[in-house]
């Protein structure tokens, strides 16, 4: 049994990194042998504090992979999953996802793939995640 204070000292150490949803902070947890009701008492305090909280979490992901390595809605649905959001929070945060815009930026990103031939421009986009609609609508303007 672990005091209630070094929960969540544990806790705060696991999220000073970096954002974490609810599902990783638990599985953390219980890697210490934390009992499950400690653990449901730090997450309470933690998501009163707003210090965790799975749909700010997905909007923040969503949000930073944009910015720094444009994906599909696709792409980004199975990473979050795995991370355990719920699909309501998942698709919360992709609601204004431009994935035009998007796939336009991730062909601009890469260099390689500016100038490549239409097949490997479409592999690329389809390794990050865009549907083949909006794949094809945006080689064939090229």
């Amino acid at each position: 049994m672990h005091d209630p204070g070094s929960t969540l000292k544990i806790a705060l150490t696991f999220l000073k990194f970096r954002p974490r949803t609810v599902f990783e902070l638990t599985e953390k947890l219980k890697s210490k042998n934390i009992s499950q009701e400690e653990i449901d008492k730090t997450l309470e305090v933690l998501t009163r504090n707003k210090l965790l909280g799975d749909a700010e979490f997905a909007k923040m992901w969503v949000r930073d992979r944009n910015l720094f390595k444009p994906s599909g809605s696709f792409v980004l649905k199975l990473e979050l999953r795995k991370l355990g959001v719920s699909d309501e929070d998942i698709e919360t945060a992709l609601e204004n996802q431009d994935e035009e815009a998007l796939a336009r930026k991730a062909l601009e990103s890469k260099s390689r793939y500016r100038n490549a031939e239409f097949n490997k421009q479409a592999q690329f986009l389809q390794r990050r995640g865009f549907n083949p609609g909006i794949i094809f609508k945006i080689l064939k303007k090229n």
